[in-house]
């Protein structure tokens, strides 16, 4: 097995280079080789698929969804002879990679991200996310996926009959369409419907992060962010740029990891963009997976994990250099104080977001960081009470009031589930149930 996984590491690298368009033509028998091998009995991909390599003849698979997960599905049905197809109701590829905002970039390196049939070249980055697209293109394009792709279908319902049969609704260019499945997979993640926060009394505009795609949206606006995630971070920090004010507002304080380990993460986006370039040279014990998914660091209990990391927030806490790593420590601190034993459970409490941009833009003077529990409307004017930090100050006095001005307030609350276009069937919403569905 193990020699089996290292040879298709190392095939799947000289089929990218012989697929390449970039590559010139003296590939062109690595090509047919390839070809040749990609049609043998030998097939790629996992080897602990549990779809029957002689599957009923015509058993027709519709997949739901065209991104990362609808790919792949779509690509190892077919290699066991499934007559399968993606409905998408984008224009192409990508799924929410494809439409979403300016300044995206992977949170996991290009090492981690890409399918192990098929390599992504180059040395391990973080890439935008239009590249990623790209690199979805590309593995459509290898295995011949194309006609397998329906784009422009919007899904509207499905029905399980008695039967044991599906029938799927759709709507393609305008037009209503019916079609008939033997499996249907939905690959379009749990969370696509927007999640709105409350904010009773405001006046001026609201949007949610689902309608971001460039800070022009704000330009000259006093913008507040509820929120403190990957996408917050990102969107705090682009409207800073441009914005009069920027204000990002969360009720309790989460602790930030930091997408390499060293004084790159004191300008994340600046130290993405240099990686992208030819020449750029960053190794990867500067990333950081190098701590989280290699062999050696799985060797530490979390016991010792914890008091690395403890060790490292004191640490940059006495420096107080008043910078992104500073401001990191400050609310790692907060954070785990705010609940018992948190530096023993914050793998257990916490889901850390992995971007430094807001506290890096805050560090700079560009913006406002607020952790409180209580936000007051009045017109285009937000009220703050009962903090517990803003910026490098924590502990915060909690009788501490503050009012803003806010033009326009960008919601980066996440997404809720919906699936009520699914008929016929009963669904266990703990999604760490659903690897038991997979292919």
């Amino acid at each position: 097995a193990n020699i089996e996984r290292r040879s298709k590491k190392v095939l799947s690298r000289l089929i990218y280079n012989a697929q390449n368009p970039n590559r010139d033509h003296r590939n062109a028998a690595l090509t047919k080789f390839t070809n040749h091998y990609l049609n043998s009995t030998f097939t790629m991909g996992s080897s602990q698929s549990s779809v029957s390599a002689m599957p009923p003849k015509g058993e027709r698979v519709l997949i739901i969804g065209g991104g990362p997960s609808g790919l792949v599905a779509l690509k190892e049905l077919r290699e066991k002879g499934f007559d399968a197809t993606v409905l998408e109701k984008a224009a192409g590829v990508g799924g929410a990679f494809r439409v979403a905002y300016d300044h995206m970039f992977l949170t996991i390196s290009t090492k981690l991200m890409g399918y192990s049939d098929f390599a992504w070249a180059g040395r391990p980055r973080y890439a935008p996310r239009a590249e990623y697209v790209e690199y979805l293109e590309r593995y459509v394009s290898f295995f011949q996926l194309e006609d397998g792709l329906s784009f422009n279908t919007d899904v509207t319902g499905a029905v399980l009959k008695g039967s044991g049969e599906w029938e799927v609704e759709a709507e393609k260019d305008g037009k209503k369409m019916v079609m008939k499945a033997d499996r249907l997979i939905i690959c379009t993640g749990s969370n696509h419907n927007p999640k709105y926060a409350p904010v009773p009394g405001f006046t001026g505009e609201t949007m949610h992060s689902s309608d971001w795609r460039s800070n022009k949206q704000v330009a000259g606006k006093r913008v507040m962010i509820i929120g403190n995630g990957e996408s917050s971070a990102d969107i705090a920090a682009d409207s800073a740029e441009i914005a009069e004010s920027v204000v990002l507002w969360a009720r309790r304080p989460i602790p930030m990891g930091p997408r390499f380990l060293n004084q790159k993460s004191g300008d994340e986006l600046s130290s993405m963009e240099a990686m992208q370039h030819k020449g750029s040279r960053t190794e990867m014990w500067e990333m950081l997976e190098t701590s989280t998914t290699s062999p050696v660091s799985q060797l530490q209990s979390p016991k010792a994990y914890s008091n690395i990391r403890s060790d490292w927030v004191e640490g940059t806490l006495k420096q107080a250099n008043y910078d992104t790593a500073h401001l990191n420590a400050i609310m790692f601190k907060n954070a785990m104080t705010s609940v018992e034993d948190g530096f023993k459970r914050s793998d257990q409490i916490f889901a850390v977001p992995k971007s430094l941009r807001m506290l890096t833009a805050t560090s700079q003077g560009k913006m406002d960081l607020v952790i409180a529990k209580k936000a007051k409307y009045e017109g285009t004017k937000v009220t703050f009470s009962e903090y517990s930090q803003k910026n490098f100050e924590w502990p915060v006095e909690a009788s501490r009031v503050e009012t803003y001005d806010v033009d326009v307030v960008i919601m980066c609350t996440g997404f809720k589930n919906d699936f009520a276009w699914l008929k016929g069937v009963t669904i266990d919403w703990n999604c760490r149930n659903w690897f038991k569905n997979c292919i």
